[in-house]
């Protein structure tokens, strides 16, 4: 799984990724949110980790641009001042989970398993989707030319 990682201390992302690496997890880090908006808009990343504390931009402020840029990104958001009104703005910007510092890797692995299966189960369903277009598409087209042939032959009787 490709992640995005935003943080200001470096340490604190570098360990993170070096965690979730045993797991198959590669991790893109960036220590400027503004940076990190921006590269989002112009590449796929499976799922954003950000630091609520941030110079010039909070982990909510990158939640709302990166699910203005796309509404069903997984935004993963921890910080080191865990209290409560902080974790219901994450909840009601739409983060997709929420964590404390330290973070418990065994916990977030199993939010990264949850987001890749969700993400499967969305590949399968466009996938159906687009092989029930193709077979509508060829009812479709067999159904309009039995309506040719029958007024073809419909024709030839009122000929004969």
């Amino acid at each position: 799984m490709k992640i995005m990682m935003i943080d200001d201390e470096r340490d604190c992302m570098e360990s993170l990724a070096a965690a979730l690496e045993p797991a198959g997890h590669q991790a893109v880090m960036f220590s400027s949110p503004a940076d990190a908006v921006t590269q989002y808009a112009q590449g796929h990343y499976d799922v954003v980790i950000t630091d609520m504390r941030m110079p010039r931009m909070t982990g909510i402020q990158v939640l709302r641009v990166i699910r203005q840029i796309d509404p069903e990104a997984r935004v993963i958001i921890m910080t080191g001042y865990g209290d409560a009104e902080t974790a219901i703005a994450a909840v009601n910007n739409g983060a997709y989970a929420f964590f404390g510092k330290p973070v418990n890797i065994v916990e977030l692995i199993e939010v990264l398993e949850r987001v890749g299966k969700e993400q499967e189960q969305i590949k399968l369903s466009k996938a159906e989707q687009e092989r029930m277009a193709q077979e509508y598409q060829r009812l479709k087209k067999a159904h309009d030319e039995m309506i040719k042939l029958l007024d073809c032959t419909r024709s030839k009787k009122l000929e004969g």
